[in-house]
């Protein structure tokens, strides 16, 4: 069980969306375990099972794939947001996707099995559960089109707009590989928009 000081920011993220009761929380903090991962470790590594939904209070993190032998970064993950890798974690199989500690990271957690057992027992965890991962399927298809429909730049001026503390705290060789770009391409479309004053 994790303080309710650790617990707090969860809670309060969760709390944006419902409106859950004193023994639905109560449940869920009883079950969460406190991990710490330091800069440059994995969360969790592809060939495992994802054992977890986290949600992050501290530091950032990004996930990434091995496609030809090449690192492939996902996606990126903030402070104040929940983390998994969705499809391992409910197909019970081995994952793809690296989650790597981009500084130090404090996170708290809880299992498969223990997130079951609140689905199956409190109905407001169950709601809670779909609400996430219909906002999972949506983020999904929203950078499905952004990749098949813009350009990269177009994509890099959307993410400086939406996600920008992507920006402010990832490496660019790390946003290049997420935009599809090799980091001298991205390094023109930027110097590209601030003569145009864009950025």
């Amino acid at each position: 069980m994790v303080s309710d000081e650790e617990f707090s920011r969860m809670r309060a993220y969760v709390s944006r969306f419902m409106d859950l009761t004193d023994h639905d929380f109560t449940a869920i903090q009883q079950r969460l375990v406190r991990k710490s991962v330091p800069k440059g470790c994995n969360l969790l590594k592809a060939g495992d099972v994802c054992p977890y939904v986290a949600f992050i209070n501290k530091g950032h993190l990004r996930s990434f794939c091995l496609v030809k032998g090449e690192e492939v970064t996902y996606n990126f993950w903030f402070e104040g947001n929940f983390i998994t890798d969705y499809s391992s974690f409910l197909t019970r199989q081995p994952c793809i996707e690296t989650h790597e500690a981009l500084d130090d990271v404090e996170v708290i957690i809880v299992s498969y099995d223990d997130l079951q057992y609140l689905y199956k027992n409190f109905p407001g965890w169950d709601k809670f559960g779909r609400l996430i991962a219909e906002f999972i399927i949506i983020g999904v298809a929203e950078r499905n089109r952004a990749m098949l429909f813009l350009t990269a730049e177009e994509q890099y001026l959307n993410l400086m707009k939406s996600r920008p503390k992507v920006l402010a705290n990832v490496p660019q060789h790390y946003i290049a590989s997420y935009l599809g770009l090799r980091p001298e391409s991205l390094s023109r479309i930027r110097k590209r928009l601030a003569t145009a004053k864009k950025i």
